[in-house]
């Protein structure tokens, strides 16, 4: 019985063993390019904040355009919002205390009503 139905189905059967590996491979080397992108989301957004609050030329800081487009692509990063929020809030705190350029400022207004529009849409 056994016999029969292997070669009835041989055809077939062949087909889906050879389509096995075929699947394992491609969903080990979808599961392996997610987490390299997740790494490089996660080392690209931590570089931008390091780029906002400690800027490697100490003498004369960073450029205002440099901190206004840092600002802007930390809109880009819905997984750290919360705390996106509290590192602007905190550094306009700071920043108007110390009288930061208005421009700078003005975006970060932006970049938080942004984010807090997107957070509480979620």
């Amino acid at each position: 019985m056994i016999w029969t139905w292997l070669s009835t189905y041989s055809g077939a059967l062949l087909v889906i063993l050879a389509v096995i590996p075929i699947l394992w491979g491609s969903f080990s080397y979808i599961k392996i390019k997610n987490k390299e992108a997740n790494y490089l989301h996660f080392k690209t957004y931590h570089e931008l904040i390091q780029q906002l609050v400690e800027p490697k030329d100490t003498v004369s800081g960073m450029k205002v355009d440099r901190q206004v487009a840092v600002i802007f692509e930390l809109r880009y990063f819905k997984k750290y919002f919360p705390v996106t929020l509290r590192i602007l809030k905190g550094e306009k705190e700071s920043w108007t205390k110390s009288g930061a350029n208005p421009r700078l400022l003005q975006e970060l207004d932006f970049t938080i009503n942004f984010l807090d529009k997107r957070s509480k849409s979620d």
